[in-house]
């Protein structure tokens, strides 16, 4: 199978996320592709998964039962700062643990009010997109761009503002960590509640990171082992947003047949033999080189027999992989060719 280049979409990184995560969000398919050391079919397949993924992830992230639990996580750390602080008036601790402790729930604080900007603009967005498919029956890319050209000054705002928060939070934590440190054993005797509710909220933090740090690794890990599983998961959990049953329906069927020793003689592996299918695009059989004779998204060669899909943009892939795929998104994987719109995604 030939590889053709792909463009990088640009995702909109997601705001509700860790106050220690940053970065952009196609991060990960980068990382993928830089990982690997080349630019073959398997991994254009894999940095599109990345990109699919983290566009999910922000959708799932501005989520309302999503947003709801940030903001009203971040703040039970401000009302339990504001309470401790009042409470523990009386503690003379040898280090600034109060101001830290004040920085810290004005972080929280700065947080929830980003978060819950971001989700009203996102709100507001979506609200005039369905206006407008109820209006007009469906919205197009135009109007799409149209919504995010609108609130693109307070959307770069608030991220930007997230990122600084984000920053300043990672030095906040080290100056924090090193007034406890310092201070000791003197300041858990002189100030035990603010000295242990500092630790605390050190401990939380470290424990975020941990658990963002492995969450990545993971599917990392998943993306490059076993993206059908990955692909299987998008799909349950988003639903069909991509291809309809009729819309595959039309797509070219094939049967790949392993090449016996006489015709491997050639340089192939096998042929592509069609299948009786309703399908404009079918063509005559096609012979495979050992390269290509594998399927991009599991990685797996094809097998004797084995059912074959062809997208109009010839790129072939194994059927249960492939249609789980265009029913969550209706782009090929490999050169975000959409089969519905009949053009290449930029």
């Amino acid at each position: 199978m030939s590889s053709q280049t792909t463009t990088s979409e640009t995702q909109e990184a997601p705001l509700l996320r860790s106050r220690h995560e940053g970065g952009r969000s196609t991060s990960l398919a980068l990382l993928l592709g830089r990982a690997a050391g080349r630019r073959g079919p398997s991994v254009l397949v894999r940095e599109t998964a990345a990109r699919e993924l983290e566009e999910r992830r922000a959708d799932w992230g501005y989520s309302k039962p999503v947003v709801a639990l940030d903001i009203s996580w971040n703040m039970a750390f401000v009302v339990v700062s504001v309470v401790m602080l009042s409470c523990t008036v009386d503690e003379t601790p040898i280090t600034p643990i109060r101001i830290w402790i004040i920085g810290y729930a004005l972080q929280c604080f700065v947080h929830v009010v980003l978060v819950w900007l971001e989700y009203n603009r996102r709100s507001r967005r979506d609200s005039r997109r369905w206006q407008r498919e109820n209006d007009d029956g469906a919205s197009s890319d135009g109007s799409d761009s149209d919504d995010g050209d609108g609130n693109s000054s307070q959307s770069r705002f608030t991220k930007r503002c997230e990122s600084i928060n984000t920053g300043v939070s990672f030095i906040w934590w080290m100056v924090g960590f090193y007034w406890v440190v310092s201070g000791g054993d003197i300041l858990l005797e002189n100030a035990p509640s603010l000295y242990w509710l500092a630790v605390i909220f050190l401990a939380f933090d470290v424990f975020f990171a941990i658990f963002c740090v492995v969450l990545a690794c993971l599917i990392g890990i998943a993306l490059c082992c076993c993206l059908p599983c990955i692909i299987a998961i998008l799909y349950a959990v988003a639903g069909q947003e991509g291809a309809s049953e009729a819309d595959l329906s039309i797509l070219p069927k094939y049967r790949f047949r392993l090449l016996n020793n006489e015709e491997k003689a050639s340089g192939g592996a096998g042929s592509m033999v069609p299948t009786d299918t309703s399908s404009e695009y079918l063509d005559n059989e096609r012979i495979l080189l050992p390269e290509d004779a594998e399927c991009c998204i599991c990685l797996c060669p094809y097998e004797d027999g084995v059912e074959l899909h062809t997208l109009p943009c010839n790129h072939h892939f194994h059927s249960s992989c492939i249609v789980k795929w265009l029913k969550m998104n209706a782009t090929c994987p490999l050169c975000k060719y959409n089969i519905l719109k009949g053009n290449e995604q930029v």
